[in-house]
Order: C-alpha cells, then structure tokens, then sequence
C-alpha cells in the first residue's frame, strides 16, 4: 500500500517557511502524497490564510519576517486550541526556546535539516490519531495485552471478552481515550480541561488531578505505558513503538450515537 492510500482524504496543511525554495520542496512533496498544503512565507500571511479556512496541522518556521513562528502559535492557540502545531527549528535552537514553544501550545519540532522521508512520515502519523475517519465512531483501543472499551467501560484480556478485569467511569473513559488516541504528543493541562470539563478553573483542575490518578492505575496493567507530567506545560502519554496501540471502531450510520 502506498502512502496516498494510508492518510486521509484531502487533509489541509498549513506551511509557514520564509525559505521559498525550501516551502515549495516540502510543498510538493507532500501534495505528491495527498495532502493540501498552503505555503506563507512570513507569519503574518500566514495568520491571515489560518483565518480564512480550516487545517488539519500547521507547519511553522520559528525564523520569519512580519511574525515569527512563537508569535504566530501563540495567535493560533487563541483561537484554536485544537490543530496540531509543529515547528520547524533549527539545530541549535536552545532547549530553553523548545521549552517556550511547548508552553505556548506546539505539539513537537521537526529539526532542520531534515529528510522529505522523515517529514512524510512525522506528519503521517500524526495526522492518524488527530483525524480519524469520519466514517467511523471509535470505541476502544487495544493496549498490549488488554483492550479498553470505552462504550462497555470495562478493560478485557486482548482478544476476549469473556471475563472483564476491571471498570471504569465515564470521565475515566473519556480521558483513556483521548491519551490514547495521541500517544507521545504533549497536551496542555488547559486543554484537557476545556475539552473533556467544559472550563478552565481551579475546582476542574483539582477534579482532572483525581481523575488522572484514577487512569494511571488503570494504566499501569501495561506497565511500558508511562503518562508524563511535563512541568509548567502539560501531560504525555509515551508509548514504546514495540507496544501494540489499535484502535477499535464501528461504522457510523444515523443511528450511532457518541
């Protein structure tokens, strides 16, 4: 299977590279592969086209006239806490300034220079947790040796569904679902709130710290699973690549409901 075939249909890209040379490289190659890709060569522009449609993942120079890369995220994330953001840094970028990017909503780096392979593949796979079909409603995951149903909230021996080896509550099952639907990516803690609570305050917080708790129990049946606290930023749930993680979903159809 080729890698047209693999990503979903027409996602949009949004690149911001003052290179011009180097934005239409990156352009047509992963136009090549299915992907619709809008190329800015200054933030500004680039903020304005943001504005103008929706994207599936930004692709963002730190280095760029009219408004930088830090600048231009911290814009984005205003209005969007949503769409994926990676940066393109170059090599000796200071920790300190990943540091900051992260802070302001970046979802990884893509460091300069880098192969198209590298490129296709990172955004590839990204794009596969943060898009799924709409065809399909997702239902659970199979983690290791243990599947995860979020409809049932039971976790099941892999494969079986004879016997349950524990429960969980809805809360629980929704965050289940969301770090495992976007394993090795950090997510802001403000994030976590507004998406699955509905509001950022200090009784939310201390009710997701609770519920956080609960999950890492639940977690810990594959032990290789590690869900990181990132000081001052967020959470990140990493998962070995040697570590089965597949979604589980069903056809949508007028009568299935979330």
């Amino acid at each position: 299977m080729n890698m047209q075939t693999q990503v979903n249909k027409n996602p949009r890209i949004l690149l911001a590279e003052d290179d011009k040379v180097l934005g239409e490289i990156v352009k047509k190659n992963l136009e090549s592969i299915g992907y619709q890709v809008e190329h800015c060569v200054d933030g500004e522009d680039a903020w304005e086209e943001f504005q103008r449609r929706r994207y599936d993942m930004l692709l963002l120079d730190i280095v760029m006239p009219r408004k930088n890369g830090f600048q231009l995220a911290r814009e984005v994330r205003s209005k969007n806490t949503l769409v994926p953001i990676f940066f393109l840094s170059a090599e000796k970028t200071m920790d300190a300034d990943r540091l900051d990017g992260f802070k302001l909503g970046a979802d990884g780096y893509i460091v300069k220079p880098f192969s198209l392979l590298e490129l296709q593949r990172r955004v590839k796979a990204f794009l596969k947790w943060t898009r799924p079909p709409k065809t399909e409603l997702l239902i659970g995951h199979v983690v290791g040796e243990h599947t995860f149903n979020y409809r049932k909230m039971k976790v099941y021996p892999k494969d079986s569904e004879k016997a349950y080896v524990a429960t969980f509550s809805p809360t629980e099952a929704k965050l289940l679902r969301y770090f495992f639907n976007r394993p090795n990516v950090i997510i802001k803690k403000d994030e976590l709130l507004m998406k699955l609570w509905g509001r950022d305050d200090v009784t939310s917080s201390r009710s997701m710290d609770v519920f956080i708790g609960k999950i890492r129990r639940q977690m810990k049946r594959e032990p290789r699973l590690n869900l990181e606290t990132i000081f001052n930023v967020g959470m990140r749930l990493n998962v070995p690549k040697d570590l089965l993680l597949q979604k589980i979903t069903i056809p949508i159809n007028p009568q299935t409901k979330q």
